[in-house]
């Protein structure tokens, strides 16, 4: 397979899962057929274009398998909510979190990629709800959670999704009860962060790691 035609085929999986859970699929799929030396090369290949799959990558080869995921810090973050909002898109964790809250969960439906958010939210059997930007504040409000995920979180800064620096001007700070992120890739980029943006951790009033 050509380099363009691989990285069209991780950025679909990204779109329709998210960066780090799409990385870690192609990551299962390349060292079970090919072992640790197709997982290298194939970072050599793709890994200066997206960041996220690079850092899997390195995080495989260091012999560091992904941890368990558990969602317990954002639940406890949202105790309490009636209303969710998520920012941002990783199927896997979505997958460990939805079952665990009791709140209305809303998904913002805008994004870098090219998403097919009926296709996601489907997914979830009626627990989540689309949302576009234009009326995401009808999320807000004294009983509220704005969560996202979080790429290589460092000592004062993160990286997010785009998405979250739409929603997450001044005035939308006092109108949510709960900021919470939520850190997916467990280890620092090494390349660009291309895809992200950088945000300070001190905006959340919680981070899960």
């Amino acid at each position: 397979m050509s380099d363009t035609a691989l990285a069209q085929s991780f950025l679909a999986a990204a779109a329709e899962l998210g960066m780090c859970t799409a990385a870690w699929l192609f990551v299962r799929e390349l060292a079970a057929h090919g072992g640790d030396a197709a997982v290298a090369e194939t970072r050599d290949r793709l890994g200066r274009s997206f960041p996220v799959f690079d850092a899997v990558c390195a995080r495989h080869l260091d012999g560091q398998p992904r941890a368990p995921i558990a969602p317990d810090a954002i639940v406890k973050a949202c105790d309490g909510a009636r209303r969710v909002l998520v920012v941002g898109l990783e199927t896997d964790f979505l997958d460990a979190l939805v079952p665990r809250l009791t709140a209305e969960i809303g998904l913002l439906t805008f994004g870098e990629l090219e998403t097919d958010w009926p296709r996601v939210i489907a997914n979830y059997g009626g627990k989540v709800t689309p949302c576009e930007l234009a009326s995401f504040q009808r999320f807000a409000g004294s009983r509220s959670a704005l969560v996202t995920f979080l790429y290589g979180t460092g000592a004062a800064v993160g990286h997010v999704s785009p998405a979250w620096l739409r929603v997450i001007a001044g005035d939308v700070r006092t109108q949510f009860r709960t900021l919470a992120g939520w850190d997916v890739l467990g280890r620092e980029m090494f390349v660009y962060p291309r895809w992200l943006v950088q945000t300070p951790l001190a905006d959340f009033s919680v981070v899960a790691r």
